[in-house]
Parts: C-alpha cells; structure tokens; sequence
C-alpha cells in the first residue's frame, strides 16, 4: 500500500480549505507504488461530489516540489493527459500537510491497463514523444538523480542482497553507464523517468493520463523510451513482445525521429533502466524486504547482457 503518513479526517478537512472546492465528504488509501502516500478525495461542492488526488511527497523536499508541479502544469497547457496540480486561494500548488509537501490533483478517469494491445503501445509511444517535445521549453529542469555515483553507492549498499553472479553483473553495466554519461551524440531533455503502466490511464483504446511525475528529471531521452519498454513490452520470462515494442517506437517516432545511434543503443539503454530498478527496489522496503520483486528487473538485466 502506497499509504506511509495517516492523519485524522478532521486534519484533512482543514487543510482542504485553502482550495475552496467543497467540503470533505470521504477519502480513501490508494494501494500500489513504493514511495509517496496517495489518496482518493471527494468533495462536495453544493451537493455535486468531485474527485481529487491528494499526494504527500514521502521522499522529496519542499524546494524540490514546485519543479514537478511546474512541470505537470506546463505539460497541462501542450494539451498532454497529465493532472494539472490545483492551485489554492493564494495561488500556491504546493502546500504542507502533516510537515510534508503535498499536492492536489483532479482525478483523471481511467484505469491502469493490464492486457496490453498494440495501439495502447503505439499510443503510448506517440505521447511519450509528445512529452519530451513540449519539455522542451519547460523553465526549469532537475539534474538526474540516479547518476553513476548513486548507482555505485547503492550497488555498495546492496551487495549482501545479490548473488555473486547478479553482483558483477551489476557491476559491469554500472561501469558502462559511467561511460556513457558524457555521450555527446545522443539527446537528452526532461524525461517522465517511470512510465510504467501503473502510471498511465486508459478508457478502453484511449489514452486518458499520464501521472506520478515524480521521477522526472534531465536525462538521454533514450533513457525514457527504454524506461517504458522495459515495463510495457516485456514478458513474464524478462524476454520482450517484439510486436508491442515496434508499435511503441514506431508511435514515438511519428512525432520524433530516432538516429540510428539511439536506435543502436536502446538495449544499452534498457540494461542501465533495468539496473536502476532493481537498486531502488532493493533499497524500498525495511529488513532486506522489498516492497516490490527486483527479480523482474534482474530477468530483463541477464536476458540482455551478453
């Protein structure tokens, strides 16, 4: 469960106040994720209940808050699916509840898709090239935090977890990785940085959001495709569904052309997504017990490693 600050109804119902959007009629947990504390609110606004997602930001701080909610507003306003953080009366989009940053979002509707069609991976590529296009003009960035140095010191941290096999595995993408950092010749822009299908939305075929801009950050913009098709595309063996990842790609490149050096990196890129999953997953949890299985990562590291 995605629940790690609880608070009394009667808190929630204050704080909710500086939004002037009706009075608190319920709210429930929202289950699923590993990091921030999410929760569905409806309110009532002269008996039309409304919607709303309320998420406390468990593991960034209040001066890194307004570059996600910028963001999401600036993605809002290029017509993406993104959740456009409500404002309060005195304009802020970021505010404080239970001493931690905290903002407010519509709901979009929608549910996670889980039987995956092609159009839904072409539809996805075609927007994640639309995300990276319309970043492009955002104000403000944020380095990547998930750099070479954080990967060797999380390897570190972690190597009691690992089987010796799985650790210099781990090892030597890690050291390709630094390498790969200071490439000049591909892109790099604002990336979404966890485009899982959990953090999309669908009616059917239709694409209806995008969400948990939590991640985002600049990076090789081929990180992020690689990011999507790590989750989207693969199979329960680590291998991955040939048909689904040409949709994806082919969709992404209806917006924005690939070089054939990034298209020739795409499997680098998916091994260094996949190390950077399997270390936050390890490090999510208390006692050596993930929140999630990094094992789906490690099956996709091994299955692409020569």
């Amino acid at each position: 469960m995605a629940v790690f600050t609880t608070f009394k109804q009667e808190s929630l119902a204050r704080h909710l106040v500086m939004y002037d959007l009706g009075e608190l009629h319920q709210y429930e947990p929202i289950e699923g994720g590993i990091e921030n504390s999410n929760y569905f609110v409806t309110l009532d606004n002269n008996g039309q209940l409304e919607e709303f997602v309320l998420t406390i930001a468990e593991g960034v701080s209040f001066d890194e808050i307004p570059f996600f909610n910028q963001l999401m507003s600036h993605l809002f306003h290029y017509g993406l699916p993104v959740p456009e953080p409500l404002r309060t009366l005195d304009g802020m989009t970021n505010t404080s509840f239970c001493r931690k940053p905290t903002s407010l979002f519509p709901r979009l509707p929608g549910a996670h898709p889980v039987n995956l069609t092609i159009n839904q991976c072409r539809t996805i590529g075609v927007k994640l090239a639309e995300l990276h296009d319309a970043a492009q003009s955002n104000r403000q960035t944020r380095p990547n935090p998930y750099s070479s140095n954080w990967v060797n010191q999380t390897l570190d941290q972690v190597q009691h977890q690992l089987s010796k096999e799985d650790f210099v595995l781990l090892q030597q993408i890690a050291a390709h990785y630094a390498e790969f950092e200071q490439t000049p010749e591909l892109s790099r822009g604002i990336i979404h940085g966890d485009l899982f299908r959990d953090n999309a939305l669908f009616v059917d075929e239709e694409l209806t959001g995008i969400i948990d801009f939590f991640h985002a950050c600049e990076d090789f913009l081929m990180q992020d495709i690689a990011i999507t098709i790590n989750d989207w595309c693969a199979k329960t063996d680590g291998s991955f569904d040939d048909a689904r990842q040409a949709a994806l790609l082919d969709g992404y490149q209806t917006i924005r052309h690939l070089t054939d050096f990034e298209l020739e990196s795409l499997s680098t890129f998916q091994r260094f997504a996949a190390l950077r999953f399997t270390l936050t997953r390890l490090i999510s949890g208390e006692d050596g017990s993930p929140l999630k299985d990094p094992e789906e990562f490690l099956r996709i590291v091994r299955l692409l490693s020569p």
